[in-house]
């Protein structure tokens, strides 16, 4: 039992590696007929309410519902996850290229480990400073020129969904993990995000008859992979593993998507692409190599993300 308790963090990260790569083609194919925060609220309230049920179903004893301050933990990582990053890159991919996105996306580990570093009272080290050197470059060569018409204002919404992303998933580091935590963040950031797309106006845009069959079948993929799958497994590693590993998945999923993307979707993979890319993921691994030694997970097991 020990050795399958130890191994599931694990298992956990290689599902986010290779189910979170293909979730921007997912989106990027959904948001073409349904409108991206419409999209956002339905897959989620979908999903976290089949995988409450699931849980409901098959616990032996009866669920312990979150107390009000748990309730208030759940929707400020549900709003800073799913509402505002996960929901601003739908919006982001109506007018990005799925592969292109990834890679912007790639910047969360950068805003995960210097968030880990500020709570842990560290300056960060001289690899971290050069990795956020290098991965700035690097973002401005995907937004620049030629990157294969990048909308530079959608860019900067794929930033801010990576830093709020990013802060999220540090805070969510205190939360207890369960199969109902990772529901009721579903449900919650869902409900919240189908608001937004009201008000929005999105409600207006959504012609049924218009909805295309591809973007059914790429929604169904986030709803089963991507978030029943994919964002339980995130959930689930977010809180066992050190912050820095779990970062990790940055690397992975911009090569899942672009190939995806330039395979499937045939979006062009230009030379900005290819070095703007290189040089995100290579900051990635500069601020890995630096940052391990100052990650909470790492330091003390009374610390506030244990």
């Amino acid at each position: 039992m020990t050795r399958r308790s130890d191994a599931l963090p694990w298992i956990s990260l290689i599902v986010v590696y290779l189910v979170w790569g293909s979730t921007y083609l997912g989106i990027r194919v959904a948001v073409t007929t349904i409108p991206p925060y419409l999209m956002t609220g339905i897959r989620y309230l979908i999903a976290g309410s089949l995988l409450f049920a699931l849980h409901w179903i098959a616990s032996k004893e009866k669920l312990r519902l979150p107390s009000p301050a748990e309730m208030l933990r759940i929707a400020i990582v549900a709003v800073s996850l799913l509402v505002i990053g996960n929901g601003l890159l739908c919006l982001a991919e109506t007018r990005v290229e799925s592969g292109t996105s990834a890679l912007l996306l790639a910047s969360t580990p950068i805003w995960m480990l210097l968030l880990d570093a500020l709570l842990a009272r560290k300056p960060p080290s001289t690899s971290a400073i050069a990795g956020v050197l290098l991965g700035t470059a690097g973002i401005a060569l995907l937004v620049g020129k030629g990157a294969g018409h990048v909308d530079v204002v959608f860019a900067g919404v794929i930033l801010i969904a990576s830093i709020f992303w990013a802060a999220g998933s540090i805070f969510a580091r205190g939360n207890e993990h369960s199969g109902v935590t990772t529901s009721l963040e579903m449900v919650v950031g869902g409900g919240i995000s189908l608001v937004v797309g009201l008000l929005l106006g999105e409600a207006s845009h959504v012609r049924l008859a218009a909805i295309s069959g591809p973007s059914l079948w790429g929604m169904v993929w986030l709803i089963t992979a991507g978030a029943m799958l994919g964002y339980s497994a995130y959930a689930y590693a977010v809180r066992t593993l050190p912050t820095a590993t779990v970062s990790t998945y940055g690397n992975v999923n911009p090569v899942v998507a672009v190939i995806l993307g330039a395979v499937i979707l045939r979006e062009p993979v230009t030379w900005n692409i290819i070095a703007g890319g290189s040089a995100v993921i290579a900051s990635v691994v500069l601020i890995l190599l630096g940052g391990r030694p100052v990650t909470r997970r790492d330091r003390a097991s009374s610390s506030p993300s244990a």
